[in-house]
């Protein structure tokens, strides 16, 4: 099969490897597309500690069950079947530690993750082993979603993550940095659950463009944002870009007794922005970090579009085949001049 190969910093190239065998209580999947995060590009030119090279990056999968082995058969009967289409909740937890056990399975003890530990889907055929099956990693996807859709359901599912822990209210001033995919998703979805004071910015006019014209009426260029939002500042401020600015942005905007949601991270060698501890203490904020989804959050942000609640499809920018996707990582300065999600199609 092919594979875009992960082998460090700045280094991918398209390779042949065998297609894995899976044993009696695993699965195979033949991808049908997985979309290209944020995360995947820090990744690409940053590193990760997590990530053993050669690897395969990607976690925003949907694709067909290729194989079920015998014991998978027998154990969930009439839930998995082949040919069915599955999306991949791609934080594969223990299902045993403390916070499993509290349905917390994002924050694992001994979380793997798909294009982390475990190889992901910029590849033709992808290996789903038996603690992704056990744990509710594998959710069958109804064929009326495109598969670009079907991919953007991971991110969506993070979004729905940390809206739930940021709690939305429909009297709060929510401000959203980063005009990016998540950004977007991020206006999409706090819309859906009633929020009506929603402003956006981006150093990056193109995106501010890009948001207006997906319908984010207060979209602005940073520097023009201190102008359009009330003196207050906002009740919650939503970090949505993975920059140390982005960060001190937050700080400057957020009202006092605010809540600041850290959504995105930042490349390791730059995860210590300097933040006044005394504006924290004086004006009451609260911090919050959020990370990935549970399978349950996969499942609802699933619902939410499959019902019409919510459109991925402006979201999508482009699709492309596993080759031409090199020339995506290597655009550095490509979200910028590009606003949107990417899909790769591995088997295209």
């Amino acid at each position: 099969m092919k594979a875009l190969m992960f082998n460090g910093i700045k280094a991918l190239e398209l390779v042949d490897v065998p297609v894995p065998g899976a044993k009696s209580d695993e699965m195979l999947i033949k991808v049908e597309a997985c979309s290209i995060c944020g995360s995947d590009l820090r990744i690409f030119y940053h590193g990760s500690h997590r990530i053993q090279k050669p690897t395969v990056l990607g976690h925003e999968i949907v694709g067909t069950i290729e194989f079920l082995g015998d014991n998978i058969k027998n154990k969930y009967e009439g839930l998995y079947s082949e040919g069915q289409r599955v999306g991949i909740s791609p934080a594969v937890p223990c299902g045993r530690c403390y916070w499993c056990k509290n349905k917390l399975q994002n924050v694992c003890d001994n979380l793997k993750i798909f294009g982390y530990e475990f190889w992901g889907g910029f590849s033709q055929f992808l290996l789903i082993p038996s603690t992704a099956i056990e744990n509710g990693c594998v959710i069958p996807v109804p064929e009326v979603l495109s598969p670009g859709e079907a991919a953007l359901i991971e991110p969506l599912a993070c979004v729905v993550n940390a809206q739930h822990s940021a709690g939305i209210s429909p009297g709060d001033t929510i401000l959203i940095i980063g005009a990016g995919v998540m950004g977007l998703l991020h206006f999409k979805l706090a819309s859906l659950y009633g929020a009506k004071k929603l402003f956006m910015c981006d150093k990056v006019p193109e995106r501010i463009i890009n948001a207006k014209a997906l319908g984010v009426e207060n979209a602005y260029v940073n520097n023009e944002l201190k102008y359009r939002l009330n003196k207050r500042g906002a009740d919650l401020v939503i970090v949505a870009a993975g920059t140390k600015s982005a960060l001190e942005d937050a700080f400057k905007y957020v009202a006092k007794r605010g809540k600041i949601v850290l959504f995105a991270g930042l490349p390791n060698a730059e995860d210590r922005p300097i933040i006044s501890s005394n504006q924290i203490h004086y004006n009451e904020l609260s911090i919050l970090g959020t990370h990935g989804s549970t399978p349950e959050q996969y499942r609802e942000a699933l619902r939410i579009v499959s019902e019409g609640r919510l459109s991925l499809k402006d979201l999508i920018k482009e699709e492309v085949t596993l080759e031409e996707a090199i020339s995506i990582f290597e655009q550095q300065n490509f979200l910028d001049n590009k606003p949107g999600r990417v899909v790769v199609f591995p088997n295209k």
